[in-house]
């Protein structure tokens, strides 16, 4: 029965994986120039986005990142009575490799909301900000190809990578690495070496190090240099 049990537990950790590994992570939204809510909203868009767009948003891999920036443009008082006021912000999207530093696609999205005070009219231009929005479309869809292609043309290297990791007992980056992994097509190579290295690792490290990465917070300071 135990054993039973701790095959039951592995395959429900496989399938979690496998469903998550075709996955950009959703950074959190700043809060130094607009408040929670407003950074809540912007990030569950985001999120929709990413699914709405064909891949899956995960908390179990830091690699492939889509990381939200807000700048306020202008909050301005209208001169009709009764006061409104019109604010322009400037949402910067950036996709990135975060294991290589590399970026993959980036977008300027800007948009303008109207209410009866300052912080309710940041939350209302972003709230116009849709998650089938053309430009936020094509840079997901840009990104997810881009992905594709590279564990196609690098997935040599990628499974190298994971194998050293593991022989040196770093299963945190090993899974990282692999539940990146695009899950898309069953006969691409990097998925079956994916399936097969996940099975040599037991499920009780799979859960320890996907709850390590799950609580991680990404170093993303090489964007600005």
């Amino acid at each position: 029965m135990k054993r039973i049990r701790t095959f039951i537990a592995f395959v429900l950790i496989l399938l979690t994986n496998v469903v998550a590994a075709q996955s950009i992570r959703v950074m959190p939204v700043s809060t130094e120039n607009i408040n929670e809510n407003a950074a809540e909203m912007l990030y569950n868009r985001l999120n929709q986005a990413v699914s709405l767009n064909g891949m899956a948003s995960t908390d179990n891999s830091n690699k492939f990142l889509l990381i939200p920036s807000v700048a306020i443009i202008s909050v301005e008082p209208t001169t009709t009575a009764p006061v409104q006021y019109v604010a322009e912000i400037e949402i910067s999207l950036f996709l990135v490799d975060n294991s290589r530093e590399l970026l993959i696609a980036q977008e300027i999205l800007t948009r303008k909301g109207v209410a009866d005070n300052e912080n309710s009219a940041v939350s209302e231009a972003i709230k116009g900000l849709k998650g089938r929005d053309p430009k936020l479309k094509k840079l997901i869809v840009n990104g997810k190809n881009e992905i594709i292609e590279y564990y196609n043309t690098e997935c040599e290297k990628v499974i190298e990578t994971i194998n050293t990791y593991i022989d040196m007992g770093m299963y945190d980056e090993a899974l990282n690495e692999l539940n990146a992994i695009p899950h898309i097509d069953a006969e691409l190579p990097c998925y079956q070496n994916s399936i097969d290295i996940l099975s040599n690792i037991s499920a009780e490290q799979q859960s320890k190090s996907n709850n390590v990465i799950k609580n991680q917070n990404p170093d993303v300071s090489w964007i600005n240099e």
